[in-house]
């Protein structure tokens, strides 16, 4: 099985098992309600579907874009997270409104580069139930709700520093790769 080969922990592999399916050509399905992320070795399908995907129950919520990231993720840092049942794993796949999420410690794992650190921004304000417009001004420069931001400068942190808000929320960012299966592939294949 694909998880196998990317050196996914057993640990890791025993807390997901109840969310996801795996077929008979070794591919693995992640259902979103009447949709699926799809992932093998050799190819990796995220929806954009209403209902996320979740996994587990426990009061620390992980929010990504894919439960392949969600297992990447905790197969990377399972040593930071002794106790597997205190955590929960939300994928949202590519919609970001209509969030609902009810709890105080909330992380999110999107990627390193500019469309991660958008997303943390935008999923960060759908959580608090508001929809945020971001433009693209051209030279590497966004317009975030009246604020101008420099691409490189641009992250949750810096946004909220601006607008004078404190979520609470973290992000957690890949060390080296852009996403934690990118991460976790390098280490393992």
């Amino acid at each position: 099985m694909s998880f196998e080969k990317l050196g996914v922990p057993k640990n890791v592999r025993l807390f997901f098992e109840p969310y996801y399916q795996v077929l008979p050509d070794g591919s693995i399905l992640f259902p979103f309600g009447d949709d699926a992320e799809h992932f093998s070795l050799y190819f990796h399908q995220v929806p954009s579907a209403v209902i996320p995907w979740a996994a587990g129950d426990g009061p620390l919520v992980f929010i990504s874009n894919s439960a392949m990231e969600c297992i990447a993720f905790l197969s990377c840092y399972s040593h930071a997270y002794p106790v597997l049942g205190q955590l929960q794993f939300i994928a949202i796949g590519n919609y970001f409104t209509g969030i609902n999420v009810l709890a105080t410690k909330i992380t999110l794992l999107f990627g390193r580069d500019i469309l991660g650190r958008l997303t943390d921004i935008k999923v960060s304000t759908a959580l608090r139930n508001k929809n945020l417009p971001i433009f693209y001004r051209g030279d590497e420069q966004f317009d975030v709700s009246g604020h101008p931001f420099s691409e490189s400068q641009l992250s949750l942190n810096t946004f909220e520093t601006a607008l004078g808000i404190r979520s609470g929320i973290r992000t957690i960012k890949p060390r080296g790769y852009n996403t934690f299966l990118e991460q976790l592939k390098h280490q393992n294949l």
